[in-house]
């Protein structure tokens, strides 16, 4: 009864403020990105539970888009007046359509009871300029996956919990065993995000680049430094995730430095692996950082119907449905309460039941390091493009950090 009060005070507000239709004319459309088929009769089940709980607000009509294909879509539907009435997106997606003005503000719509569910360190990410724009739905924060045989053959007991342990283990795991400690991907955030855990800032209150500093310096170096003494394989400069993956599947690497949930394709494709596999906390720097994924629930601002789009998107974040859905995808859930289940905090034998208990601790305090921020995904390639010639040796590290400062500066 509570929770259904703050829901009807959180469309109160709503109402007041946006002069809401509220009739259910049509189905709500909600698109999401890449739930099917793994999640089909949960997200069926859940937004069957959601009608008859809100018979007001009608059926639902769920559109599942895949992947690759959702930031253009949705870019398109906003730019043609058919955006969905909720949509499920990740930051970078959904900061393009924030930077349009494209998304409600559901800072001022949802009721302070109902913003104290999640954590609020995954409340604040949604923010761009003031503005929330989104939901927090399932998030994932990165654990650190060992081969403990091959620590074991380098003389190693435990893995890394910092940046220059790390540098330690992969020269003892390549000079003791000819294997590599780890790839890193210049396909996701993982280098920006470590630079600042290494206490690099990536941009000034003026949105011009601030990662040419000595801190900068010493995160590029670090990397550099890396791959010059081949302490990271040289398929770094062209593969990226996956390839990671695949190189910790076949034993040709000791360390997967990414989210819980890859420990089921592990267990799923290489189940001797998985027996030898250890999970420990993600790897930090001097501020203790640590990072977190985050998906989103947003809400178009081109809905003829947005309280009953609200109304949709808490229920889709509530506890209960976020516990399921985190149960049935080994995600974790942005809302305190779910947490908070023994699911989460009870170790079993295997590495997926422990990565995921070792990435549930992490959730009080982790972050999206890197929050939503103009032209993100320009800003992520300059610099990588350019760190990428430094470990060619093609300019000074230095150089490659001026350059790409300069590159970003023009941009913003």
């Amino acid at each position: 009864m509570v929770r259904r009060r703050h829901f009807l005070m959180g469309s109160a507000v709503f109402l007041g403020s946006c002069g809401a239709n509220t009739t259910a004319d049509r189905p709500l459309e909600f698109w999401t990105m890449q739930l099917k088929p793994e999640h089909t009769a949960l997200l069926e089940a859940t937004l069957a539970a959601f009608s008859r709980q809100h018979p007001e607000a009608g059926t639902v009509k769920w559109v599942d888009v895949p992947w690759a294909d959702m930031e253009k879509k949705i870019l398109s539907a906003v730019a043609a007046g058919t955006a969905p009435d909720v949509a499920n997106l990740n930051p970078q997606f959904a900061v393009k359509l924030a930077q349009r003005q494209a998304l409600l503000d559901l800072e001022s719509q949802v009721s302070a009871p109902d913003k104290a569910r999640y954590f609020p360190n995954f409340w604040r990410a949604n923010a761009l300029n003031g503005v929330t724009f989104g939901l927090p739905w399932y998030v994932s924060t990165q654990v650190t996956i060992y081969n403990r045989d091959l620590f074991k053959k380098a003389g190693l007991d435990r893995p890394p919990a910092t940046y220059p342990q790390l540098r330690r283990d992969a020269q003892a795991i390549r000079a003791k065993t000819g294997k590599y400690a780890f790839l890193p991907t210049f396909d996701t955030g993982q280098i920006l995000e470590s630079w600042v855990k290494m206490g690099v800032t990536l941009l000034g209150p003026d949105h011009k680049a601030a990662f040419n500093s000595p801190e900068g310096l010493a995160a590029a170096d670090y990397y550099v430094g890396l791959y010059r003494d081949g302490l990271i394989p040289r398929e770094t400069l062209t593969e990226g995730h996956r390839k990671a993956v695949e190189l910790y599947q076949a034993a040709e690497s000791a360390l997967l430095l990414t989210g819980p949930q890859f420990l089921q394709s592990i267990s799923r494709n290489a189940p001797e692996l998985a027996e030898i596999t250890g999970v420990g906390p993600q790897i930090s720097g001097p501020n203790k950082k640590t990072n977190a994924a985050a998906m989103n629930i947003v809400i178009p601002k081109a809905t003829s119907r947005p309280e009953a789009a609200l109304q949709l998107a808490l229920f889709i974040t509530n506890d209960q449905n976020q516990l399921a859905l985190a149960k049935a995808g080994n995600l974790l859930p942005s809302t305190r309460k779910a947490a908070r289940d023994p699911f989460f905090t009870t170790a079993g034998a295997d590495a997926a039941t422990e990565g995921r208990v070792v990435s549930a601790r992490q959730l009080d305090t982790a972050e999206v390091l890197i929050p939503p921020f103009d032209n993100l995904d320009q800003l992520q390639q300059m610099v990588y493009e350019e760190l990428q010639l430094a470990m060619l040796d093609k300019k000074s590290t230095a150089q490659c950090l001026k350059d790409a400062a300069l590159r970003w500066d023009t941009l913003a």
